[in-house]
């Protein structure tokens, strides 16, 4: 009764509205409102403030709020740690990574992990280097994967390998055979992320911000790898990528890499994250161990 409890003040906590809470949960907003209420008058104080445009923590909530959140995962935890004991090999991963290594890195951890998991889902979500960090921080996510992440005081480092960015063309595209500027490369079209929320383009404000005098006025601003790719393929201009997010194609042939000189481009780094103070399940410590050899791999 108690842990069900929690989870309804949890939710609508998360939800900031019973009835939003209600409809996730699959009940009655009547009977989760009093739900809540048996909540506040067990422990005599208050645990929302009623706005209208939803509710509000108040200090007492927030507390009860942290022990809800804590007490939730603790036992989800367990129960992971029971099924790997009891060795159904069953339970949920959930992964927010950034596009780049979802084609190669991440599909092939996946690939390597299947046949001794098959009955383990595995969850997947996209998302720039700020919401990868963003999703672990607020624990939607036990693993996460981005390209030269903030840090954060909630969020713990497990693995990284280096991932310096490369300028990305197409054969026949006149560079010179040198390691090359961003001040170079921004008199050429140049596709890039829109903005700071992306690793890369993190990467490239870091450089500008050291360097006044450069000016950037790229034709494409894209959010998706593949679209900053393509622009390089076609022969349009030069991207900032990665390796491991263009591997396929520069194996083949189709696209070329010229090695950047700018410190911040070149030390760029690869990371995986989990959240801090949290032990993971067994089945994602298993997962984790395999996707942190992809990365290694990947980064030879």
């Amino acid at each position: 009764m108690r842990d069900l409890q929690l989870k309804y003040f949890f939710t609508v906590a998360n939800e900031g509205s019973i009835r939003k809470a209600a409809e996730k949960l699959n009940l009655a907003a009547s009977a989760l409102s009093r739900r809540i209420t048996q909540i506040e008058e067990d422990l005599g104080v208050p645990m929302f403030e009623r706005h209208a445009r939803g509710l509000r923590l108040t200090d007492a909530g927030q507390i009860y709020f942290d022990y809800a959140r804590t007490t939730l995962r603790q036992e989800a935890w367990a129960i992971g740690e029971i099924e790997a004991i009891k060795n159904l090999r069953r339970g949920q991963i959930r992964v927010v990574c950034v596009e780049g290594a979802i084609g190669g890195i991440m599909s092939e951890a996946i690939a390597k992990f299947r046949p001794k998991s098959p009955n383990v889902n595995l969850s997947v979500t996209r998302a720039g280097s700020t919401g990868v960090v963003r999703s672990v921080a607020a624990d939607e996510a036990e693993l996460g994967l981005a390209f030269d992440p903030p840090t954060h005081r909630d969020v713990m480092v497990i693995a990284e390998v280096p991932a310096p960015l490369y300028a990305v063309f197409a054969p026949g595209f006149p560079l010179p055979d040198e390691p090359l500027s961003l001040a170079y490369l921004a008199t050429l079209p140049l596709a890039i992320p829109p903005d700071s929320s992306y690793g890369i383009r993190d990467v490239i404000d870091r450089v500008m911000r050291q360097n006044a005098d450069i000016e950037l006025n790229p034709p494409l601003l894209c959010d998706s790898i593949y679209g900053l790719a393509g622009f390089a393929l076609r022969g349009q201009g030069v991207s900032i990528l990665p390796m491991c997010a263009v591997t396929d194609e520069v194996r083949a042939g189709r696209l070329l890499l010229r090695s950047l000189s700018d410190p911040p481009l070149r030390d760029a780094r690869l990371v995986l994250m989990g959240r801090r103070h949290r032990e993971l399940p067994a089945v994602a410590r298993r997962f984790c161990a395999i996707l942190t050899r992809s990365m290694q791999a990947a980064s030879h």
